[in-house]
């Protein structure tokens, strides 16, 4: 065990995870100074002690170690190993299911990494020139960021159908949409070779796809946390979540796309409801974006008294055939393409259990066996049967 090498990488485990010298030596009984040392390479540990290290910082032995381990399993270990609070469990679970599946899946079929399409790697590398000054506007770097998204992927004004399925496409997210109850709105998980994010359907379809680009902001943005847990959506306590917010609000509602449909006329009830269901939004994210510093189509005072309405009033006044698709949570479950087909395909050809499978669908394995063989879709048969039907 080259010592030097070790202390490196307890050093960066531990300052990636914000703890001090002093606070890991507590786990260990030695003094600063010694840690110090530890994490130079001139005080030899023991494994007993790499291993409280390791338990101290919340990561594996292998990992301390520098023992080369699946980065999609790596990463599961850190998602369960995230602070949990206010009923955060249920996210956190299952984001740890659909990151161990997927490091199954490329044991057992050789399943590739997900790559961007030549527009998303392009719009990346835009991203990565972009010269922004430091004293700037959260906002504003929010903002840019997603005309540089519609400009890079020829959105131009028109409103995005899918998002997780553009953020799948062309920036290689697996996007996973489940009803994880209203602790948590979105997760994103993302470390070297693998980026996955969470969208909780139990909230509106509007306040759904907000969350899946405001997740896609922290991916883009390169959000140094591996681990992002957005309880509270609209946050503006950090420059971080308001840059996040800003990029989903400009992407999901060009300024250009906004004029478009009002076409000169007053903002009323009628109005704010076909904005809503133009663009696929919630209440709320379309009043701020219409508030905002760069549309200036509502005034805050103006935004303000519309947020005292109850939405119901709004779709009533503004005689709306359906209001419940605009209010209530769809439960919908979405499964990333990329790993249920390839763990299909892996099941019938006998190199995926049906653990893997029920691990992605979060269904009981055998329930989940007859529900496939319903539709056809089973392991290939062993031998000894195969002869007996002939």
């Amino acid at each position: 065990m080259d010592q030097k090498e070790l202390g490196a990488r307890i050093a960066a485990l531990r300052e990636a995870r914000g703890m001090t010298g002093e606070e890991l030596g507590a786990t260990l009984g030695l003094s600063r100074s010694q840690v110090s040392k530890v994490e130079h390479g001139t005080r030899r540990l023991d494994v007993s002690e790499v291993a409280i290290i390791a338990d101290a910082l919340h990561v594996s032995l292998a990992e301390v170690l520098g023992v080369e381990r699946s980065s999609s399993l790596a990463l599961a270990a850190r998602v369960m190993a995230t602070p949990q609070r206010d009923n955060t469990l249920p996210p956190l679970r299952r984001m740890r299911q659909l990151l161990e599946a997927e490091a199954n899946l490329a044991d057992a079929t050789g399943l590739r990494e997900s790559r961007p399409t030549r527009s998303g790697e392009n719009v990346l590398a835009t991203i990565e020139d972009l010269d922004i000054p430091s004293n700037r506007p959260p906002w504003r770097d929010g903002e840019d960021l997603a005309s540089c998204v519609r400009a890079g992927l020829g959105l131009g004004r028109a409103p995005i159908a899918d998002v997780a399925e553009l953020a799948e496409h062309h920036f290689g997210l697996d996007v996973l949409a489940w009803p994880t109850g209203k602790a948590v709105s979105g997760l994103c998980a993302h470390s070297r070779g693998v980026a996955m994010i969470l969208i909780s359907t139990s909230f509106s379809r509007g306040h759904q796809r907000f969350t899946a680009a405001h997740e896609l902001a922290h991916h883009l943005l390169h959000d140094p946390r591996e681990i992002v847990i957005d309880s509270d959506l609209y946050d503006t306590s950090s420059p971080t979540e308001k840059r996040a917010n800003a990029f989903a609000a400009a992407l999901l509602m060009p300024a250009d796309g906004l004029s478009d449909v009002i076409a000169g006329r007053q903002i009323d009830d009628a109005v704010l409801i076909e904005l809503m269901r133009h663009f696929g939004v919630s209440f709320s994210a379309l009043l701020y974006r219409l508030a905002s510093s760069s549309i200036r189509l509502l005034s805050t005072r103006a935004r303000d008294s519309w947020l005292q309405k109850p939405l119901s009033s709004v779709l009533h006044a503004a005689n709306d055939s359906a209001p419940e698709q605009l209010t209530t949570a769809d439960e919908s479950r979405r499964i990333p393409p990329r790993l249920w087909s390839a763990a299909q395909a892996g099941y019938q050809n006998g190199r995926v259990g049906i653990g893997t499978l029920a691990a992605l669908t979060d269904e009981d394995p055998e329930q989940l066996f007859i529900r496939l063989a319903a539709h056809s879709i089973r392991p290939p048969m062993p031998a000894d049967d195969q002869m007996q039907d002939l």
